[in-house]
């Protein structure tokens, strides 16, 4: 079992539209943006292991280098869930703005 939470800075639709479309692997209606990039690079940072369950991946890097500064979607384990505390305290910090699938609001 697992939960779906993403991070983005600036997005031209509604929160659960952009998720939605992050799903699909689609970032066309989110703005590149260095509080991105720093709140992923915290991320690995300080969870080496999120590597594994963290978008986009390595290989889809390759073919949109810009998604890395775009958007963060995370697939946390049941284990990873005790991380998202600290991972909202982090994106707020970021001024970063998501949507939880589970819950299926924004956050």
């Amino acid at each position: 079992m697992s939960s779906d939470f993403a991070f983005w800075k600036r997005s031209v639709g509604d929160p659960e539209e952009v998720f939605n479309n992050l799903a699909e692997g689609d970032a066309g209606d989110l703005e590149v943006s260095p509080d991105v990039l720093r709140f992923r690079r915290e991320l690995l940072s300080r969870w080496p292991d999120l590597e594994d369950v963290l978008e986009p991946s390595r290989f889809d890097l390759e073919e949109e280098p810009d998604h890395e500064a775009k958007y963060v979607l995370l697939t946390l384990s049941v284990r990873q869930l005790d991380y998202l505390p600290e991972i909202l305290d982090m994106a707020k910090r970021n001024d970063l703005v998501g949507f939880s699938g589970v819950a299926g609001e924004a956050i």
